[in-house]
């Protein structure tokens, strides 16, 4: 039972229904270990010879002396790192879910690629002529390059196959955009918002790094964009922009850094997620703060090992239930 704490209610009265919602929720974390206990013994009695349990439930990630050194850095963004570790015998499955303490992160799904890729050709059209940023948007800094400052401007990012998204990295922060994105459907330029696509803007119409995101449409068809045949996304503006955006990056959002990509908001309000790819989990974490605070607050690729023994056993314990890659 979870109450919503009214400002105007006495101390007391605060008090009363914070403890009762611990109360609460111990019973329910109490109850379910004692589920995962009944059912540990069930297939323990079975024997694993006899019959492969599906999911593998509260399975700590590295959790002691011996282990907590199969956390591995793999990239720092701004304020946060993505770490990864292989669970014995892990299968990835949109079931699977992760926890850092008590508090559970976001499953982004499941990648194609570690490494950041790159689109076939991302072009800027200003109204008259197509602008190509394709190598720049390829690179993770560098060279900043405008985005649409006018409602009759596209941005196109085009590949030779399908895909679910655009992580966006920018050098300047838009403001005023009104987005919208569409694809060909073989006849017409069609919003992928309206289309009955799921569609979500972790950017909030270019005000912060992250990804623009849709679930593939059936009816997705190749067309030429400045000679180029490609699966096209299209974006525009229905507002004209007061601050035009300047991206350093634009890449699929599918690889795991793309996928993990947090907005500042995100950050801010410690939304921490994670994906899985070729039998591995990866996880953003925090990697800036006040230094008192390092192996507790945050952690980098640089920490001291005392300071990584810390954070991944002293002060915070990752757990993860998912599916039995021998199921």
């Amino acid at each position: 039972m979870i109450y919503k704490i009214n400002e105007y209610l006495s101390t007391t009265q605060k008090l009363s229904l914070l403890n009762d919602m611990v109360i609460e929720l111990y019973g329910l974390i109490s109850k379910a270990k004692f589920d995962k206990n009944e059912l540990d013994q069930i297939f323990g009695d079975l024997g694993s010879a006899t019959i492969f349990r599906k999911f593998f439930r509260n399975q700590s990630l590295g959790h002691t002396l011996e282990t907590y050194t199969e956390w591995t850095h793999l990239k720092a963004e701004s304020g946060y790192s993505i770490w990864k570790i292989f669970p014995a015998g892990y299968s990835y499955d949109s079931l699977n879910e992760l926890y850092c303490d008590n508090k559970v992160f976001e499953n982004r799904g499941e990648a194609n690629s570690e490494s950041d890729d790159a689109f076939d050709k991302v072009y800027l059209y200003n109204g008259s002529e197509y602008i190509d940023n394709t190598s720049e948007a390829a690179t993770e800094e560098g060279t900043e390059f405008e985005l649409m400052d006018d409602t009759d401007e596209y941005l196109y990012v085009g590949l030779s196959s399908t895909f679910a998204g655009v992580s966006f990295e920018f050098q300047t922060r838009g403001s005023n955009y009104s987005l919208s994105a569409e694809y060909y459907n073989g006849s017409v330029w069609t919003d992928l918002e309206i289309s009955g696509q799921t569609f979500e803007d972790d950017t909030s119409n270019f005000e912060s790094n992250g990804r623009i995101y849709w679930d593939i449409p059936d009816n997705w068809a190749t067309t030429s964009v400045n000679g180029q045949t490609k699966y096209w996304v299209r974006f525009s503006t229905s507002e004209t922009p007061v601050t035009t955006a300047k991206a350093y990056q634009i890449i699929p959002a599918n690889s795991v850094a793309s996928l993990l990509k947090l907005s500042s908001s995100e950050i801010f309000d410690e939304d921490w997620a994670w994906c899985s790819y070729n039998n591995a989990i990866y996880i953003t974490i925090r990697n800036s703060g006040v230094t008192t605070y390092e192996g507790d607050y945050y952690i980098t690729s640089s920490s001291s090992e005392i300071n990584k023994q810390n954070y991944f056993i002293s002060n915070h314990h990752f757990t993860t239930n998912y599916k039995n890659a021998q199921y």
